[in-house]
């Protein structure tokens, strides 16, 4: 027997035993196909719910989106139609700006040519006064510049000698009106520091130096009037006595005598003495004039109060001479003398420089002409 033969009747024993299983399975699923069935049924019911409430939410946040996205877009519609408002008025404001930039370039336009035609209407005003100037008589605009000249010189020696602001103002002054007669454009920058120097003279506080000297003179005959001062008596006061007067200079009357006396007190100050002190006093006056001429205000300062001093202490001074000496001091006290005097001489530097160059102006056009 061989092996096939062997193996044959087992293969045949597994196939009966495999289909009895499968007839086995087949019975199986038949019994249990209806209860299959029926769970297949819930599962679908459960699963189509789901399903209806699922579409139901998604369809109520998709209504809900929907209306956002309508609000959204309103609101958009509404910026974009106030972006073409915004764009619209700034189309109209460049369009305005357009139109006034040309309008200023026009105006500019004729600003630059009415300012040609002013400066060539400047320039032949200018070569005209030029050629007036050149044509006027040379003998009258020397002798006036030379005369306006003088004055300038006569006024700065006021300032340098006599320190007087006064007469050197009215002297420019008379000198800037000769300059102006005659009317010529190249005198302004004479007549400019002219001015400058006339300002800086009247800004200067005036002291009135006469009128103190007048005062201080006024006081010389007065000073042979001073009197000696007199010692006066305290007066008697009458008090309520309360003692026994008799009975109080009772234990006293050994030590005090009482007599009384007609002739009258000596003065405290001799006659010597004053006759010295008023040719001193005297003497300080003198140096309060020298010091009001020199405007040394340590020096007046001192003799003021020199000559009060020497008043006070040897003369009387509560009424009279006295009086009037210590009052006319009084007054005079904290009076400022000095004032400093600025450099005013540009006029006249100026209208030097201006004489030159003319001066050889007129040389080179007669060199010229020959």
């Amino acid at each position: 027997m061989s092996k096939t033969e062997a193996k044959t009747p087992e293969v045949a024993e597994d196939i009966v035993v495999d289909e009895q299983a499968e007839s086995d399975e087949i019975t199986a699923d038949q019994t249990n196909h209806p209860q299959a069935v029926r769970s297949n049924g819930w599962l679908a019911i459960v699963l189509s719910i789901i399903a209806t409430c699922a579409v139901g939410v998604g369809g109520w946040f998709g209504w809900h989106e929907l209306q956002l996205i309508a609000r959204a877009t309103q609101s958009l519609d509404a910026s974009v139609q106030a972006l073409n408002t915004q764009i619209a008025q700034l189309e109209t404001l460049e369009a305005a700006t357009r139109r006034l930039d040309d309008q200023i370039q026009k105006l500019e336009m004729d600003v630059g040519r009415a300012d040609t035609r002013n400066q060539s209407v400047i320039d032949r005003v200018e070569m005209v006064a030029e050629e007036l100037a050149k044509a006027q008589v040379d003998t009258r605009s020397s002798y006036v510049l030379a005369e306006a000249e003088y004055l300038l010189k006569l006024a700065d020696q006021r300032l340098l000698i006599e320190r007087n602001p006064e007469t050197a103002v009215n002297l420019m002054r008379t000198a800037q009106a000769l300059l102006g007669q005659l009317q010529d454009g190249r005198l302004l920058s004479v007549r400019e520091r002219l001015a400058q120097d006339l300002q800086s003279l009247s800004a200067i506080q005036s002291v009135d130096i006469l009128g103190i000297q007048a005062e201080l003179l006024a006081l010389d005959p007065v000073l042979d009037d001073l009197q000696l001062p007199v010692r006066r008596l305290a007066p008697e006061t009458q008090s309520e006595v309360t003692v026994d007067v008799q009975q109080w200079l009772g234990g006293l009357s050994e030590f005090i005598r009482i007599r009384e006396v007609n002739a009258p007190i000596t003065p405290l100050v001799s006659a010597s003495d004053a006759g010295r002190a008023r040719e001193v006093l005297r003497l300080s006056l003198e140096q309060i004039k020298v010091a009001l001429i020199r405007e040394d205000q340590a020096l007046f300062d001192a003799g003021l109060a020199q000559a009060k001093r020497l008043s006070m202490h040897f003369f009387d001074v509560t009424e009279g001479a006295g009086l009037k000496v210590v009052t006319v001091l009084s007054a005079l006290e904290g009076t400022q003398i000095t004032r400093e005097i600025p450099d005013a001489a540009q006029g006249l530097r100026a209208l030097k420089v201006y004489r030159d160059a003319l001066t050889q102006e007129r040389v080179s056009g007669a060199e010229v002409r020959q």
